[in-house]
């Protein structure tokens, strides 16, 4: 929340390296003197975290707050992709997404790439789905869905997209209310590098459609009627610090993912941990669906409250209201700028060391 984590890896470095003075030439009072500054620094970290914490344990959502429903099909992936197995997945996700609850969720979310076809032909009209899902969407409700779209790109070319989707039901039609592209697609996973050189060499990416992936425009966020302005990130998007950081800010995040590709290993557990780094960097929360687990409500400290988060293999939907923002934080006013202070502080100690180092200590080393 202060420095971001680029900030905090550096932070990290300094204490974690500070012990290295007892080996260098340098006068016993510097060395101590590092030492105490670096265990200050380690027990501030500590106790900042814990208050700040402390102090955030009475936060309760808006009374107006969205009523948001995660849906976790765990389907498996290898199954998935196939086409004959369209119908059992839509099913699954149908019967999740109609399950009564107290209060009809004012949106729902499917995780990355739910069904495996293209979107385009799912809702197309004539298409025997596209009344069912009209259907599954209550009056006034949204639906988030991760998918994948093209669009031409030439005779006889298309352009294919990791998209997230925004779809509304207005009277008897099925509406698009807003979609965001991914922007930062995976090497070798939906795009190759040096793709046509690669091709040529008969290797290809990853990914389920005739071409790569396209990546979209940089992140902005999502405003879709009813629904408070959202980030969109799109699986391990929600690694990198600075895309929510762009444009008006946004009033939640969003985060669609296949996990499934990582099994029951710890991939999807370090793939969330990582992720609640970006609630707790710009102070919102963030709503997290994968197919498989894990799935949670991450409030804007970062935390996951009992009851609000699925996990590996687990089948199920999350009901729960959208937990507060915060007041833009350090971080998300700054950005990286103290981190680029931090590395100029390294630059001159490092250009420092050098001065003082005794001449002819080079020289000493290398005649041993």
């Amino acid at each position: 929340a202060l420095v971001g984590s680029y900030g905090l890896s550096w932070i990290t470095l300094a204490i974690a390296s500070t012990p290295a003075l007892l080996m260098l030439p340098v006068r016993r009072l510097a060395q101590a003197a590092m030492l105490a500054a670096a265990g200050v620094g380690l027990t501030l970290l500590y106790a900042g975290g814990a208050g700040r914490l402390a102090a955030a344990r009475a936060v309760s959502p808006d009374k107006d707050a969205p009523v948001i429903r995660i849906v976790q099909a765990d389907i498996d992936q290898k199954e998935k992709w196939k086409p004959e197995n369209l119908e059992q997945v839509f099913d699954a996700y149908a019967v999740l997404t109609a399950r009564p609850a107290a209060r009809t969720p004012d949106v729902v979310v499917w995780p990355e790439g739910a069904l495996p076809t293209l979107i385009d032909d799912f809702i197309a009209p004539g298409s025997p789905y596209a009344p069912r899902l009209r259907d599954l969407i209550q009056p006034g409700q949204a639906l988030l869905m991760g998918a994948n779209r093209y669009e031409p790109a030439g005779p006889g070319r298309y352009r294919y997209f990791n998209t997230l989707i925004a779809l509304r039901r207005e009277g008897d039609s099925l509406v698009v209310a807003g979609h965001y592209d991914k922007y930062r697609l995976v090497p070798f996973g939906e795009f190759l590098p040096l793709g046509d050189l690669a091709g040529r060499l008969g290797v290809r990416s990853l990914v389920h459609m005739p071409e790569d992936f396209t990546p979209g425009p940089r992140p902005r966020p999502l405003s879709v009627p009813g629904v408070p302005p959202f980030q969109p990130l799109i699986c391990y998007e929600a690694l990198f610090p600075g895309l929510v950081r762009d444009g008006e800010r946004p009033r939640w995040i969003l985060n669609v993912s296949n996990d499934a590709w990582f099994g029951t290993t710890s991939g999807p557990l370090q793939h969330l941990n990582m992720a609640r780094y970006r609630a707790i960097e710009q102070g919102l929360p963030m709503i997290r669906s994968t197919p498989t687990g894990v799935s949670a409500v991450i409030d804007a400290y970062g935390r996951i409250a009992p009851g609000r988060r699925l996990g590996l293999g687990a089948t199920g939907v999350i009901d729960a209201p959208l937990p507060p923002a915060l007041p833009p934080t350090p971080y998300a006013r700054l950005g990286d700028w103290p981190f680029g202070g931090m590395l100029v502080v390294s630059a001159l100690a490092w250009i420092v060391g050098r001065r003082r180092r005794p001449r002819g200590s080079q020289g000493a080393g290398a005649g041993r």
